[in-house]
């Protein structure tokens, strides 16, 4: 689900930055380390507030506190450009506004947590012209501006690689899972927009790209929501799986057909004024065996093979000449004929392209 997904991301940017919030503490005391000795040889008051705190850990609890209270800040912003209109801007202006947030947070942060610390009087700095002493310094800014952009760009782009990946599968690739090719047993969805050639016909090229785009852009926002992957876009199709080991699986892929087709009637004014008309999609959906693999060295990817896939897109393509939107493979339908929301009904044995026998193809249909 996406709540759960966000909390995962969450988890992970907070998690990472109070890591390297720790990290840099560590280094940062080995260097006061030696401001210590020199502390120690003239030992006036004023210096042995600084022996005391440099002696008694705290610096660490100011990097747990910082790390969470950033990386909360972080994955705000994270969210923010994840889950607007703000999605919509360049690359370029999306990192310039990015970069902006991050900073105004990464003050506010410091400024937060040396409240805190002065609150609690665990700190040597000595008050509120301490603080804008050190915000005004430029060596502050060198240093932690260096810390916050390479930090930042790590996270995002670990970020950024799980989203294109899949849940769980930037980790597996990290682990060489499918370095070689592997057995998994997987469903797949293979949704396509109905009439396609009369559409290019009829908006050009341009216009064409623009409703892919938007109604993909609707797709996107549904797809967390049911713990589904895009394996891949190909023109005007999309090919979606998941892990039928998950035993929500194959409800929630049937779930995502049909609330992709009522996000897209949500949105029929829109497509109407743009458009001309409210674009309709198609489904085809198998399940079985299928090989796993890295494939490629330039634009690596996670591709499956198997028999499958190809019967899949053959069943999809039977949607027109059967008059149904949403048709299924047996071996799918078998395992979810037990879900009430929906009704099936048996079209008979199909021949498909590239099969020697015909197969029994089923189609599903909402019972709201």
């Amino acid at each position: 689900m996406k709540w759960k997904r966000n909390f995962i991301d969450w988890l992970f940017v907070i998690s990472s930055w109070i890591l390297a919030c720790l990290c840099i503490t560590a280094i940062g005391m080995f260097f006061q380390d030696l401001q210590f000795r020199f502390l120690e040889i003239f030992p006036t008051q004023e210096n042995q507030k600084f022996i005391d705190y440099f002696s008694s850990g705290l610096q660490y609890i100011e990097g747990v506190l910082f790390g969470f209270l950033f990386g909360s800040v972080f994955y705000f912003v994270y969210w923010l450009t994840e889950n607007t209109n703000l999605r919509n801007k360049s690359f370029g202006r999306l990192m310039i506004f990015k970069t902006c947030l991050y900073l105004i947070g990464f003050v506010l942060t410091f400024v937060m947590v040396f409240a805190v610390l002065l609150t609690l009087e665990v700190t040597p700095i000595r008050g509120v012209k301490d603080v804008i002493s050190t915000l005004s310094s430029w060596t502050f800014y060198a240093a932690f501006g260096t810390f916050l952009t390479l930090f930042s760009i790590i996270i995002n782009f670990v970020l950024e690689v799980s989203k294109k990946y899949g849940p769980g599968n930037l980790w597996h690739m990290f682990m060489g899972k499918y370095h070689k090719p592997v057995i998994e047993n997987r469903i797949f969805m293979f949704l396509d927009l109905k009439d396609s050639t009369a559409y290019a016909e009829k908006l050009g090229h341009i216009r064409y790209s623009n409703l892919i785009q938007k109604c993909f852009l609707y797709l996107n926002e549904i797809v967390f929501d049911h713990s589904a992957q895009i394996y891949q876009y190909v023109g005007d199709e999309a090919v979606l799986t998941w892990n039928s080991s998950d035993v929500e699986a194959r409800k929630l892929s049937v779930e995502l057909f049909f609330a992709f087709r009522e996000k897209l009637v949500s949105k029929a004014s829109k497509f109407e004024k743009e458009f001309g008309f409210v674009p309709e999609f198609k489904a085809g959906i198998n399940e079985g065996a299928v090989t796993a693999a890295e494939v490629g060295y330039i634009k690596r990817d996670i591709a499956y093979h198997g028999d499958v896939l190809n019967t899949g897109s053959r069943i999809q393509a039977k949607c027109n000449e059967l008059g149904k939107s949403l048709l299924v493979s047996e071996a799918f339908a078998k395992e979810v004929e037990k879900l009430i929301a929906f009704k099936q009904e048996l079209m008979g044995k199909i021949n498909l392209k590239g099969k020697a026998e015909p197969i029994n193809i089923y189609s599903i249909d909402s019972l709201t």
